[in-house]
């Protein structure tokens, strides 16, 4: 599930570029709509702009689905791997990591 936009013939909507200056993800009009009656109606737009901070489970950056959404998934599947095959085989379930004093160093 990718989350993205659908028209009235149910088709999705194409990722096409995230604007940092209002923090929106940008859609494109879907290639089946070209020749569709309702393609000029007014819930159908050619561009449609989803603001990042409305639901960021769904509308995060970079978009489920792209070319950079699964090569961070790649790079978190294989560290996961990592960890629970640290967990596993060198028993370390119950690691608890506790910070000391914090020192500060005076440079002359």
């Amino acid at each position: 599930m990718h989350f993205a936009p659908i028209c009235f013939r149910e088709h999705s909507y194409r990722y096409d570029s995230f604007d940092l200056k209002y923090e929106t993800l940008e859609y494109m009009r879907p290639k089946e709509c070209h020749d569709c009656p309702l393609a000029n109606e007014g819930p159908c737009k050619n561009v449609y702009k989803a603001r990042n901070t409305s639901g960021l489970r769904k509308n995060a950056a970079p978009v489920r689905g792209s070319k950079a959404w699964k090569l961070i998934c790649k790079c978190h599947t294989a560290v996961e791997f990592v960890n629970t095959y640290l967990k596993l085989y060198f028993k370390l379930n119950n690691v608890r990591y506790r910070a000391g004093p914090v020192t500060k160093f005076i440079l002359i």
